[in-house]
């Protein structure tokens, strides 16, 4: 007869025909057991990664600070990179190097990301990364970018992102890679990936990440024309997991959107470690794996997209039409 396992609780017990059986069982309670000592499958690949594809980082300096409640077994990541927290190389590497600072602590279950604007999450990409690059810089960046993906997206931790604000191309990745998006319902809070707006596109890596989240068709369209969902609009399509209602007092319903997010993130760090990287494991990890997997054809790709003619034409477009706009703006003030 098959072997018949029964596991109520942290109790296991079992009818086995031999000792293979047993030997299973006592190795999934010890890892249970130690699972908050253990790395997870989907930390290891990703720290083989890491190494493999090596940044040299600056540390997070002044760019995200870090709070903690060891109470509530989370902390607090905030990202401060004024005006609109654009990803810089060095901005990249901060926040990797914060995830890593909270994975490092063991008491630690959850994080919450947000921004020090209320009014922008992060605008995305540092443009200026892109235009006119030095090729040496250009690479760094890219590795630091996907390696912020995996830290992020293969995180231990539940991570909430607290949407305060616009969070386009970049800025909607970072949403994606957390496990719950709380989204301010205000009419300039926008969210999506709309880089084909600047003559630029999304790595597969991003498009697979947005097909998981909504669906291979709205992805397809949204993708396709650069859509930036309103509030209403993201959490009808399943890209925002919760809308704070915008009152009265506007800085007081952002702030409440912070709440709400670290209140989600205590729900989450109440979630036993083991059966939280396990699931995690099995929805994220074949991502992971295909990331990690196509990581030098993407860099490839990418070096080779952004250097061309007519992709730094768009750029210099882009860059003139905001400076112009800009400058309007100043001068009607």
């Amino acid at each position: 007869k098959a072997p018949v396992l029964f596991i109520f609780g942290s109790k296991s017990i079992h009818q086995s025909i031999g000792s293979t059986v047993k030997s299973v069982v006592t190795m999934m309670l010890l890892r249970f057991k130690y699972a908050k000592f253990a790395l997870p499958p989907l930390l290891r690949r990703r720290s083989v990664a890491d190494c493999s594809f090596s940044t040299t980082s600056s540390g997070s300096g002044d760019l995200v600070s870090i709070q903690k409640d060891s109470s509530k077994q989370m902390a607090m990541l905030t990202m401060q990179n004024p005006p609109v927290n654009s990803l810089s190389l060095e901005m990249l590497q901060a926040l990797s190097t914060s995830i890593k600072q909270v994975e490092s602590d063991p008491d630690m279950k959850a994080l919450v990301l947000q921004s020090s604007n209320p009014s922008i999450f992060s605008a995305g990409l540092d443009i200026m990364e892109l235009h006119n690059p030095k090729l040496d810089r250009l690479t760094e960046f890219w590795k630091s970018f996907q390696q912020l993906y995996l830290d992020l997206y293969g995180s231990r931790l539940a991570c909430i992102a607290s949407l305060q604000g616009t969070a386009p191309a970049a800025g909607c990745m970072l949403a994606l890679s957390c496990d719950y998006r709380i989204l301010i319902d205000h009419p300039k809070a926008k969210i999506g990936l709309n880089e084909t707006k600047l003559g630029i596109v999304a790595p597969p890596w991003l498009s697979r990440q947005m097909v998981a989240t909504i669906g291979h068709r709205r992805t397809e369209l949204g993708l396709g024309l650069g859509t930036l969902y309103s509030p209403q609009e993201a959490l009808q399509i399943g890209l925002v997991d919760e809308l704070v209602a915008l009152d009265g007092d506007e800085k007081a319903s952002k702030q409440q959107v912070a709440n709400r997010a670290m209140e989600m993130a205590a729900e989450f760090a109440k979630i036993p470690s083991g059966a939280w990287w396990s699931n995690k494991e099995q929805l994220r990890g074949p991502f992971i794996d295909s990331m990690i997997e196509d990581r030098q054809r993407d860099m490839d790709h990418f070096v080779s997209f952004v250097t061309r003619d007519e992709t730094q034409q768009n750029l210099t477009a882009y860059l003139k039409a905001l400076s112009k706009k800009k400058g309007t703006s100043n001068s009607s003030k």
